[in-house]
């Protein structure tokens, strides 16, 4: 396991530098935009995210994933689905444009129509650039990866800010999502240098779409129901409120965002390397699971507890509505990585067709959870969310338990104890907090307080988690070689 842990370690260590400084730079830009804009104006942009993420998920058609885990993968490979991806996002711009009366028309928002004509512009970029990211990822390209993302994170924040800065409104949201699509592809064309062959193989086609059409489904499924909560508020309630909504979202996911796509970023290209090893595969797998885990759950326990505070600080007084939805979202974010990272395995192993039979089973639940939850207003609809996360965890941990032998009860008990020091960790801090005056006094304290409790916890209980996140920083930082 020694080369693999390395990997997992250097995987790692590369991405967290990328999603923490990348996401921050972009959550520190987004907060100064917030305090330039209303919330009125992400909602505009929240309303058509559901249309958007299902183009953005049959524009790619499971063919990311698919080149990842096949083992021989050839030039014909990539240049089919290089190919495939752009034709498909240009008839799929044609029918969003078409399409953003109608959007305009169902929300009673006119200024959609012209939004959506020219947010959808990104299918098309994102379809010129996304075969040659999934290459960099293929070739485990993770310092390239976190140097482009960094990069524009910073640019398209600035243009951002400057954007809003000049009362722009929604279109300032609007030109810098079109300018960070043209800008990461710039970057990734300097990295990869790879041009593609432009041979479309029906045999290549044949092969990726058969391992791609049922993620490509079950993604649709999910998609869907992600992105129905805005649909829902967006018709139910004002822009304001779904401006509230996604704000918090945004806020409670921040963390629960970068620990997911951190875990499988990294783990899907190592461990497809070692599909067909179930004992490794199973030791890697817990290793790349449990550490950032122990890591995620007191951020989303300390930051449930201190909201109030940091939306004050962060956003201002005008989003302090959005406070008891960030705390009841963070809940539901300690689950959710759990979900991905159970169907990433399931990838890693080539069962899509599990993947696809797991969200037929779990989406009619989630479905009438939101239909009946809609009706009672915002916070029932995220306590609904809460619940079906963690009906989603409990379903996904079904085949891991057949394939692996490590099912619900086993990742619970590794899990549990992770839960229950954050827990106790998050009640200390709630005392400290409802003590102290002044919400710079409460979040400094409260965190430094927090950090502290948590490592004591840790080193009195002998917590393996944080010796291996502790050997993990000694690694990344004095680049040891690593033993089995």
């Amino acid at each position: 396991m020694a080369s693999y842990k390395k990997d997992a370690i250097r995987g790692f260590s590369w991405s967290a530098i990328e999603k923490f400084a990348s996401q921050f730079i972009a959550f520190v830009l987004g907060i100064i935009m917030a305090r330039l804009l209303a919330p009125s104006d992400y909602g505009v942009i929240g309303m058509l995210g559901i249309f958007m993420a299902i183009c953005a998920t049959v524009s790619d058609s499971g063919f990311s994933s698919a080149l990842i885990q096949k083992k021989d993968k050839t030039e014909d490979d990539y240049s089919t689905a290089y190919l495939f991806n752009i034709g498909i996002s240009v008839f799929l711009y044609i029918i969003f444009f078409i399409s953003a009366p109608w959007i305009a028309n169902f929300y009673n928002t006119p200024i959609l129509k012209p939004v959506a004509r020219v947010v959808s512009l990104q299918l098309i970029l994102n379809a010129l650039f996304n075969v040659q990211v999934t290459k960099m990822s293929i070739d485990l390209k993770f310092k390239e990866m976190s140097i482009m993302s960094i990069v524009s994170q910073i640019l398209t924040g600035i243009v951002g800010v400057i954007l809003a800065y000049s009362g722009l409104g929604v279109w300032a949201l609007v030109w810098q999502s079109i300018f960070s699509c043209v800008l990461r592809g710039l970057l990734t064309i300097w990295y990869t240098k790879w041009i593609p062959a432009f041979r479309f193989s029906k045999d290549s086609f044949n092969a990726l779409f058969g391992f791609g059409s049922k993620i490509l489904v079950s993604s649709l499924i999910n998609t869907v129901y992600n992105n129905l909560y805005t649909l829902v508020i967006g018709k139910k309630f004002s822009p304001s409120e779904v401006g509230y909504f996604n704000r918090a979202n945004t806020l409670s996911g921040f963390p629960s965002k970068i620990a997911t796509s951190m875990i499988t970023s990294v783990n899907y290209p190592i461990l497809s390397k070692i599909q067909d090893d179930d004992e490794r595969l199973l030791r890697t797998y817990k290793y790349m699971t449990t550490v950032p885990l122990f890591v995620l759950y007191p951020i989303l326990i300390g930051l449930a507890v201190l909201a109030q505070p940091i939306v004050l600080l962060l956003l201002g007084e005008k989003w302090l509505p959005c406070v008891p939805l960030v705390q009841i979202m963070c809940v539901g974010a300690m689950f959710s990585p759990l979900t991905s990272i159970n169907l990433n395995l399931l990838y890693v192993k080539g069962r899509t067709d599990l993947v696809l039979k797991l969200e037929l089973m779990k989406k009619p639940i989630g479905f009438a959870i939101v239909l009946i939850t809609m009706n009672f207003g915002i916070t029932w609809l995220v306590i609904g969310r809460i619940a079906y996360e963690f009906i989603a965890f409990t379903f996904n941990c079904y085949y891991t338990g057949k394939i692996l032998n490590y099912g619900w009860a086993s990742q619970m008990k590794e899990i549990l104890p992770i839960i229950i020091k954050s827990a106790m960790m998050g009640c200390v801090v709630y005392f400290v907090f409802k003590s102290l005056h002044g919400a710079w006094s409460q979040v400094l304290i409260g965190t430094l307080v927090g950090m502290i409790i948590y490592a004591l916890i840790a080193l009195i209980t002998k917590d393996e988690s944080f010796k291996e996140v502790i050997n993990l920083i000694k690694e990344s930082l004095f680049k040891k070689n690593i033993e089995s």
